[in-house]
């Protein structure tokens, strides 16, 4: 090992800045992102090893199989980065090895599955009335996203082993799943009537009743009138409802629910009820 040379912040920082930019750029479905891993650890490697044999040893040994979300990829970068400078390589190793799943469920939900769905229905918004704060807002997002990889790397190199111990006791980590839940949640199920607050069905029947004057007069009385006397917005809690029940209680993919609505919806326009 290169006892002469210490790892710099500025060395970090450069690990840092390759992780978040080439992370995914030599993705392949042998090793996932080993390639961009190891290309990032690169710079630390150099410092702590030197360019001869153990450097390549110890590169090597990030040639192997990883792949996890790419947010939350940092912690464990920064965690990798500071178990080497204490010359425990190997303990990294293992500590990708069981950070890598976890880690991407939680940042999947988190980012993909929920904020992102509350972001873009508030853009879609935006976008149907005209407005350019659409596009906008989701490219904030996508910014947000990317400037939240730098403090989360400076955290996985704080804590180093005991980001492992963070994960497996629950901690914030879990807390902020399980908030970041309820509110995409909550969000969602609230744009639900505004989203599709024009599926409504064209059904209607006349009926006679008698006027202020005693005559007899024909009243049109319109379907979807009469069902948000009932429940507001019925019909498309009732689709939603549908959708919830193909994708949770059949067990149905995505696809197969989304062309199964599709066609349903297009049927049922044919025969004028929707």
């Amino acid at each position: 090992m290169a006892e002469e040379n210490k790892v710099t912040t500025a060395d970090l920082k450069k690990a840092a800045w390759r992780h978040n930019f080439t992370l995914q750029w030599s993705w392949n479905y042998e090793r996932m992102q080993t390639l961009g891993f190891a290309y990032s650890m690169v710079p630390v490697l150099k410092k702590i090893y030197g360019t001869g044999h153990e450097f390549f040893e110890a590169l090597k040994r990030h040639i192997v199989f990883y792949n996890t979300q790419p947010t939350m990829s940092s912690i464990i970068m920064g965690a990798s980065c500071a178990l080497e400078e204490q010359e425990q390589g190997e303990v990294g190793d293992s500590l990708k090895v069981a950070l890598m799943g976890p880690f991407a469920g939680i940042g999947d939900t988190i980012v993909s599955i929920l904020t992102r769905p509350i972001v873009g229905v508030f853009a879609a918004s935006f976008a149907l009335s005209g407005s350019y704060l659409g596009p906008v807002l989701m490219l904030l997002l996508g910014f947000f996203w990317y400037w939240t990889r730098f403090p989360l790397f400076w955290f996985g190199h704080r804590e180093g082993i005991n980001v492992a111990t963070e994960v497996a006791t629950g901690g914030k980590v879990q807390q902020i799943t399980e908030i970041a839940s309820i509110m995409g949640i909550t969000v969602i199920g609230g744009f639900v009537p505004s989203i599709l607050a024009k599926v409504k069905t064209p059904l209607k029947f006349a009926q006679e009743v008698a006027g202020a004057d005693g005559k007899v007069v024909s009243k049109v009385i319109e379907i979807s009138t009469i069902l948000d006397t009932l429940l507001p917005h019925m019909i498309p809690i009732a689709l939603v409802g549908v959708a919830y029940l193909m994708l949770y209680k059949l067990k149905w993919k995505p696809l197969k629910a989304l062309l199964v609505l599709c066609a349903g919806t297009f049927a049922l326009s044919l025969v004028g009820v929707l």
